[in-house]
């Protein structure tokens, strides 16, 4: 308790401490004294990168919608940010429906506030934000929110003018999204850090080139997204544009082409938080099957998996194996475990399958819709079983089906990747 007890006091022995404790420490009090006739709340959201960025905002004010976390008194929630931005549109969005206000006023008194908060046992009355109980939390409710974060009708029309403008796509036209997940990002924003531990999220960007101009054949217009990505999309059609490395991009249309686009095809990076907020329909590669969601406009595929001795794993195995939540290099050099990215053809028939079953309601036939059947009710068990999900079922129920899966990947592979011996 005194190692504590000193340590506490040696951070408060610089600027930044001393800040909080004559600044921070006194309003905090004031908060706390005024609290029966008037609740202050506040919090700190993530801004440095997207993912946080988006989807915090999005659930506070899904449970605001849903009188989760509401006082009952008269209160106001306050929010700050960090000094960088990642993106100055979800900002000005945000700035629309929560109240923000500068990182230098609001950081001593939250700073004091989480201090108090340990001494009374009281951080979830000052917090706007009831905490998720997992990672996924709430994510299943944001397509249905109402009053959740929008365009607004200037935003738009600006949308429809700077597509237009700057890439010939007027409001007929059709567009897919491409985010596909490399290293470059991290390695640019934070040099110092080592992420070599998340490489086996990624997939080779080249291996979408052909779905994207089989997309283009059928009418479509693909933005390769990204803030920062390793290597060109060179795929030499007018149609296919490398958004990523173009001098047309900015903030305003990340969010906008996100958000408008017909349907987005993602690895699982940050700037996917946004599609359950605008109800996106989704192409889904994960590493990890565990973190496929059900939503009944989502697609989901997966890698292959080999063993030591050149097997490719089942559903099962897989399972076993307690590889089925896993996301880290480590966790399957340990198990002496590799996992092949998905091909082209792949990639390409499963953007098709998109299109022609997701976005314009072609019948999948019974065997098709059998062997889905037959994925998803392994796939339920393995789920519902797996002390990974616990918190999740406890609070959500077992495992409510919503999604497709790759029917070529099943149709080709279902004898060993579904084998239940």
């Amino acid at each position: 308790m005194l190692k504590i007890l000193l340590k506490e006091i040696k951070s408060l022995l610089n600027f930044d401490g001393l800040k909080l404790l004559f600044v921070g420490l006194p309003i905090a009090l004031i908060f706390r004294l005024i609290n029966k006739f008037f609740l202050i709340r506040m919090m700190f959201v993530s801004s440095e990168r997207i993912g946080e960025f988006v989807i915090n905002p999005a659930i506070y004010l899904l449970q605001k919608e849903n009188k989760i976390n509401v006082p009952k008194q008269k209160y106001i929630d306050l929010f700050y940010m960090n000094k960088r931005i990642i993106n100055n549109q979800w900002y000005l969005m945000l700035k629309r429906k929560i109240n923000i206000l500068p990182y230098k006023f609001l950081e001593p008194i939250d700073k004091a506030q989480k201090k108090l908060d340990v001494v009374f046992n009281t951080s979830e009355k000052y917090l706007p934000l009831s905490p998720r109980r997992f990672k996924f939390h709430y994510f299943d409710k944001l397509p249905h929110s109402k009053n959740n974060i929008k365009f607004n009708s200037d935003e738009i029309k600006r949308g429809q003018s700077e597509l237009f403008e700057k890439f010939g796509i007027g409001k007929e036209d059709k567009f897919v999204c491409f985010l596909i997940r490399d290293q470059a990002f991290l390695k640019k924003m934070y040099p110092n850090q080592n992420f070599d531990y998340h490489e086996y999220r990624n997939i080779d960007s080249d291996k979408f080139i052909e779905a994207a101009k089989a997309l283009s054949e059928r009418g479509y217009y693909v933005f390769r997204m990204g803030r920062i990505q390793e290597k060109v999309f060179d795929a030499n059609n007018s149609k296919i544009i490398d958004y990523a490395h173009s001098d047309k991009k900015n903030d305003f249309l990340d969010i906008y082409l996100s958000a408008h686009c017909t349907f987005f095809s993602t690895t699982l990076s940050g700037l996917d938080n946004l599609l359950p907020i605008f109800n996106v329909p989704t192409v889904f590669i994960p590493l990890n099957l565990y973190m496929a969601r059900q939503y009944n406009n989502y697609l989901i595929s997966t890698r292959t998996f080999v063993d030591q001795n050149g097997n490719k794993m089942s559903l099962k195995n897989l399972f076993k194996k307690d590889l089925l939540g896993r996301q880290k290099k480590k966790d399957f050099d340990q198990e002496k475990v590799i996992h092949l990215e998905p091909d082209s053809e792949q990639i390409k028939n499963l953007v098709i399958e998109m299109d022609d079953h997701i976005i314009n309601s072609k019948p999948y036939t019974d065997y098709e819709n059998y062997l889905n059947e037959k994925f998803w009710n392994m796939y339920s068990h393995y789920y519902n079983i797996d002390k990974r999900t616990k918190r999740e079922i406890e609070v959500n129920g077992k495992l409510k089906v919503l999604s497709r899966f790759d029917i070529n990947f099943l149709t080709k592979n279902h004898e060993w990747f579904l084998d239940n011996n």
